[in-house]
């Protein structure tokens, strides 16, 4: 009988021990995070006036521009002079030959608020694209000649 109290003694002993316990476990933590950056980016369509034979009257168009964004993220898009404008506010359409042709660029469809390098729209990210239009406009001028006359403007948005 010794033997059997001495044995059940062992097994008890063994059984409490924690490397031989059933059900124990230990526990850990992990500190998960991530960082969302704000970004924009902006995208647009050529600004294209067409084929004319006259500059007499006032010629019109636009550009499809979308300006995409982080959500919540404040931003502003400005509009520069173009390459052709020198040290000047005047946009300028020059041809191969060194012609200019003027012209402006709005923000409004009535053609009345110059997007500028410092006048400019704001909005608010939603993470997805948000349109806003350029709209230009050829004024009436003295006759160019003929020939094919291009700029490039630089929009930009600031975040």
């Amino acid at each position: 009988m010794r033997k059997t109290v001495l044995f059940c003694a062992g097994i008890a002993a063994l059984a409490s021990t924690p490397a031989f316990a059933a059900g124990q476990q230990a526990t850990g933590t992990v500190d998960v995070s991530l960082n969302v950056s704000t970004s924009c980016s902006v995208s647009a369509q050529p600004l294209s006036f067409g084929s004319v034979t006259a500059l007499a009257t006032a010629i019109t168009a636009s550009s499809a521009t979308t300006v995409k964004c982080t959500p919540g993220a404040a931003y502003s898009v400005y509009v520069d002079f173009g390459k052709n404008a020198g040290a000047g506010t005047q946009r300028k359409m020059k041809s191969a030959a060194g012609d200019f042709v003027n012209y402006d660029i709005y923000s409004d469809s009535s053609r009345t608020t110059a997007w500028t390098t410092t006048s400019g729209v704001t909005g608010s990210g939603t993470g997805s694209d948000q349109p806003m239009t350029l709209y230009g406009s050829v004024p009436v001028q003295s006759a160019a000649p003929a020939g094919d006359y291009a700029d490039q403007v630089t929009v930009t948005v600031n975040y």
